[in-house]
């Protein structure tokens, strides 16, 4: 892979991650529905959910969340996410 696809790669891999963790973020208030991030925590959560919210607003704009009596599911994470791991693999296509 040349060092364009390596880099590319290498950045999509990253953001994938970051969303890994947003992911992980979310089902905190789930199991500690006290919990309020402090310091270091705070900066942490504020940094993932800052990077990972355009790309996520962008599909909560374009697809409507999924309802069922009561409750609604968000497909924007998702969509996101489906979105980047289909550009990693034509990112490997393209440069591999």
């Amino acid at each position: 892979m040349s060092g364009v696809g390596l880099v590319l790669s290498a950045a999509i891999s990253a953001y994938l991650f970051l969303f890994f963790v947003r992911l992980v973020m979310s089902f905190v208030p789930l199991f500690s529905p006290g919990f309020t991030p402090h310091g270091v925590m705070l900066v942490l959560f504020e940094g993932v959910f800052t990077i990972t919210d355009p790309l996520i607003r962008l599909y909560e704009a374009l697809i409507p969340p999924l309802r069922f009596r009561g409750w609604s599911l968000s497909l924007g994470f998702l969509a996101a996410w489906l979105t980047l791991v289909a550009l990693q693999r034509l990112v490997w296509w393209v440069f591999g």
